[in-house]
């Protein structure tokens, strides 16, 4: 086998990897497991740098990339919405302590009898 054929031969074995890859990466992103994202990426780096996917697997592969950042923006607006109410309900603490006169600064300890 020549040296050609051996290279196209690899390639295609590595485009069905990169699909199952950018599909694992896809459905990790819609279960929330970043970290799986991002080793489903990682390993699909690779073996892209071991391919060269044809124009219809490139597509294939685009579409799927929009999907995880999607997913991504998703999960992003989910934290800043959380973010954003958990320093809500911090300014409203505050303002309890110190409607109640103790001071904002002050540490709240919780004792508890036995």
């Amino acid at each position: 086998m020549s040296a050609a054929s051996s290279s196209t031969t690899d390639s295609l074995h590595d485009r069905p990897s990169v699909e199952r890859l950018t599909i694992q990466a896809l459905e990790a992103a819609r279960d929330g497991d970043w970290d799986q994202v991002d080793a489903c990426y990682s390993a699909r780096g690779i073996s892209l740098a071991a391919c060269a996917p044809d124009r219809a697997c490139a597509q294939r592969l685009l579409i799927m990339d929009e999907e995880v950042r999607k997913a991504i923006l998703l999960a992003q607006a989910g934290i800043s919405g959380l973010l954003a109410e958990a320093a809500q309900v911090k300014r409203h603490l505050r303002q309890l302590r110190e409607s109640s006169g103790q001071l904002a600064s002050d540490s709240v300890t919780i004792h508890r009898e036995a």
